[in-house]
């Protein structure tokens, strides 16, 4: 066994064991911080009907098939599919990618650190990875986005056919995982190849490694296709998903925000601690484009023969980073800076590793992750900022809330008390799927989470699906997100509003209620 190999195997197993203890540990010591109804739902309520035989995308608004398949499958080992099941899923599938980008962290550095340090930065590694995993229902996000920067390190490395077409079949999972996945990744690897054909000076001896990676590409995207075999018209919604999301802005996924540039950032108008953190924030959305793209030009200048396993990973990490950072910008909060932050992470620990500074850059951007999560990070908001929280029982488990999401609670309990059987047919609009998966019950609609305007043809679909079993109460929440009054779910869906207020009337839900409530004005049929 040569030296090179010993090591490879040394980094491996070390990765495996920093990357599943403390990916471990940290979802024991979190998981039970923190509620979300819309964005949670939308991954657990998804998960949960897989579970039942629905298929994503087709039976209900769904991200690509991915995530649901894998939650669905651990929650059936599990014999869970309560929020700790959910989470628990989520949380099993970050250990592979924080393993993953542990082993190319690791194994780009110096062979001359002692195993303590090597232990020390690899455990270092691991945390960080593991506190920009929020929230965890995004992990599929955050998690894959590691996994393209392994697949352009795999081209980067080699021209050996079959590395290139596990490169393919990584790209592949990945747009499983998120079709924006398989966009960012496939045009990073084609920086990649472009870099390679330029430092070559030919592309001779490239045909072959590019075929593979298409083959290994497709061979595991057609996940989607078999899923469409065997589910008629899962193909024709997909399709139908794609060209709306193309060519429509109604149908946009991510509502923008504008970037919050640290020169915008008042002075100490929440305290000192929280404007250094925002000021941190507004400041890695600057980096997310400009480190990677100084980085690109430095490695451009430098020969191909003198690179190191360092270089190699900051080449991916600055072609993934010029991607990436098109999902941070498309709505400007931290946890879509958290989706798109791994490849810099990559640069700037390669970064310390060259100036033989590792310690204090891991010090350093352990501290800055920590400091920049007191924004949304439940944990540690309550933990050192000492922001209350409320303790609410979920399927049995204990979770640790904020004071509106036990409001909302209490005044679905309220909806449920008014009519018989009313917990299971009700509606929740516009961004309430978590509340369906709390109860383990069917949203009568197809459209499980509302964030942008319908026309009069998808409404009157909808509606279709209402009056075939009309929900007994309808709980609503007519706010305008982002305080956007165009965003009311009254002018996004007025079609739907007015046959609200049209078959049914609202009730005292007390006076803290932050929902209105409506109950069916009779057990007729609806208009």
């Amino acid at each position: 066994m040569t030296s090179e190999t010993s090591r490879f195997r040394e980094d491996l197993l070390l990765s495996i064991i920093t990357g599943v203890l403390v990916t471990t540990c940290w979802f024991l010591i979190t998981w039970r911080y923190g509620f979300d109804f819309g964005d949670e739902g939308y991954y657990w309520y998804g998960a949960q009907r897989v579970m039942r035989g629905e298929v994503p995308i087709r039976d209900f608004l769904a991200y690509d098939i991915g995530r649901y398949i894998w939650a669905a499958t651990v929650m059936f080992l599990l014999n869970d599919d309560g929020i700790w099941g959910a989470r628990a899923a989520a949380a099993i599938y970050l250990i592979l990618p924080v393993c993953v980008g542990t082993f190319l962290a690791l194994h780009a550095l110096d062979t001359r650190l002692s195993k303590v340090k090597k232990i020390s930065f690899g455990i270092a590694v691991a945390l960080i990875f593991n506190l920009w995993a929020i929230p965890y229902y995004k992990v599929f996000d955050y998690g894959t986005s590691i996994l393209i920067i392994a697949m352009l390190v795999i081209i980067l490395t080699s021209l050996s056919p079959s590395r290139w077409f596990g490169a393919g079949l990584i790209l592949g999972l990945a747009a499983i995982m998120g079709r924006n996945h398989g966009v960012y990744g496939a045009c990073a690897g084609m920086l990649a190849v472009g870099f390679l054909a330029v430092k070559r000076k030919n592309v001779s001896g490239f045909l072959q490694p590019v075929l593979a990676f298409i083959v290994g590409t497709l061979l595991s995207f057609s996940l989607t296709f078999v899923m469409g075999a065997f589910n008629p018209g899962f193909i024709k919604a997909f399709i139908s998903g794609v060209i709306d999301h193309v060519h429509s802005t109604t149908t946009a996924t991510n509502i923008p925000l504008p970037v919050p540039w640290p020169w915008t950032i008042s002075h100490g108008i929440d305290g000192w601690i929280l404007w250094f953190s925002k000021v941190a924030i507004g400041t890695s959305f600057i980096a997310l484009v400009l480190v990677p793209l100084l980085m690109a030009v430095v490695l451009s200048r430098k020969r191909l023969e003198d690179f190191t396993r360092l270089n190699y990973l900051q080449t991916a990490g600055a072609f993934a980073g010029l991607m990436y950072a098109h999902y941070a910008y498309s709505r400007a909060d931290l946890p879509h800076l958290a989706f798109s932050i791994p490849p810099l992470i990559f640069i700037l620990i390669t970064c310390g590793a060259l100036i033989h500074k590792v310690l204090p850059t891991m010090i350093a951007l352990i501290s800055l992750s920590v400091i920049m999560m007191l924004q949304d990070a439940p944990i540690l908001k309550s933990a050192i900022l000492g922001h209350p929280m409320e303790t609410v029982v979920m399927n049995d488990s204990k979770i640790y809330v904020r004071s509106f999401v036990v409001n909302h609670l209490q005044t679905a309990e309220v909806a449920f008390t008014s009519t018989p059987n009313a917990r299971e047919n009700f509606l929740a609009i516009p961004s309430f799927p978590s509340l369906y998966a709390l109860n383990k019950s069917k949203m009568p609609i197809w459209e499980i989470y509302s964030l942008s305007g319908r026309d009069a043809k998808f409404e009157e679909a909808e509606l279709a699906r209402l009056r075939q079993a009309p929900p007994d109460v309808v709980l609503l929440s007519d706010h305008g997100l982002d305080d956007r009054q165009e965003l009311r779910y009254s002018n996004m869906h007025p079609v739907m509003y007015s046959w609200i207020l049209k078959n049914y009337h609202r009730i005292d839900a007390g006076p803290l209620a932050k929902l209105d409530v409506y109950v069916r004005n009779s057990r007729g049929p609806v208009q």
